[in-house]
């Protein structure tokens, strides 16, 4: 494998998405295995101070890989690696490719390139689109009723992880709202992915960053500011996607991608919904009520449905910035 076509792979396989859009992984050649790091630099330690959503992200980059050389015929065989951290890098995974490319892989590979997410709000899905669509780590809700009630779920564990200022201040630091942000094209979330005016975008550092917040939350209108219920709702499903509790999590990020992808390949968009699990409350709530095995932990959830208007550009890092 040469320069350029590692490039080429690595240019496919950072399409992955990765929380806030923080893009941790980083890509390596030795010989002629592909290595996947993560770069801790890039960590979320308020946010993910277990670093559940990093291997998530990177096990989802690692996916990427695997399809970017099954887009070229190629096979590969994933190590998951359990080295320490060295120099600010962790090594996640070393790729080694081999003969055939997975049929399945060839195909989804074909939707890297469409799949996006999308917070603008959903049309009614395709018709068929939820039909013959199952898997042991996912759970797929249909019935509007149970929609509804995820959406206010949704609402009160936003509400929850926005009450620390050390979170909002963290999330601020990957929200790009001006358009003069020097990474407003290449990493986070600018204006157009959080579908927000120019007018909110300029009060967004003086609500969140400050003690207005606080003050709001108290009077208990915390929902009501990060409140997405009403768009939530529009969704034509929500999948709940649940690992084994001591199961890999890169492992898990591989299978996440996989169904965003097969979600793509049936003209669907996807919006992620990770405070649902991430905040202890709701994350039990809705593990009992969609009864979530108790070896399991659940760790996103994904709204779905047909794009309403136009679809977010993609922002990325460029090919050079991810090859360590």
């Amino acid at each position: 494998m040469d320069r350029t076509e590692f490039e080429e792979i690595v240019s496919q396989a950072m399409l992955a998405p990765s929380a806030h859009n923080s893009q941790p992984a980083r890509w390596r050649l030795v010989a002629e295995c592909i290595e996947v790091y993560a770069d801790l630099s890039r960590r979320l330690p308020v946010g993910d101070p277990n670093d559940r959503d990093l291997e998530v992200s990177c096990g989802a980059a690692v996916e990427g890989t695997v399809l970017a050389l099954a887009a070229r015929g190629v096979g590969a065989e994933v190590t998951v690696s359990d080295e320490p951290e060295e120099g600010g890098l962790r090594k996640i995974a070393c790729i080694t490719p081999k003969a055939t490319a997975d049929a399945e892989d060839a195909e989804l590979a074909v939707e890297t390139s469409k799949r996006l997410t999308h917070r603008g709000g959903f049309a009614p899905p395709p018709q068929g689109a939820f039909e013959n669509w199952s898997s042991a780590h996912m759970t797929l809700v249909e019935d509007a009723a149970q929609i509804d009630w995820l959406a206010k779920q949704i609402d009160i564990a936003s509400a929850r992880v926005m009450q620390s200022r050390a979170f909002r201040s963290e999330l601020l630091s990957w929200m790009r709202l001006r358009d003069g942000d020097p990474n407003y094209h290449t990493d986070g979330l600018n204006r157009e992915v959080l579908v927000v005016d120019a007018t909110t975008a300029r009060l967004a550092p003086f609500v969140l960053g400050g003690r207005l917040y606080d003050l709001l939350s108290v009077l208990g209108l915390g929902p009501h500011l990060s409140g997405e219920a009403a768009r939530s709702r529009e969704a034509g499903a929500i999948a709940l996607f649940h690992w084994p509790e001591n199961g890999s999590m890169i492992e898990a990020g591989r299978a996440f991608y996989r169904s965003w992808l097969q979600a793509t390949a049936r003209g669907l968009v996807g919006w992620p919904a990770a405070a649902l699990a991430d905040d202890p409350g709701t994350c039990a709530a809705v593990s009992d009520r969609f009864s979530v095995p108790t070896d399991r932990v659940l760790f996103n959830a994904l709204r779905l449905g047909a794009a309403n208007g136009a679809t977010p550009s993609r922002t990325r890092l460029s090919v050079r910035e991810v090859i360590v």
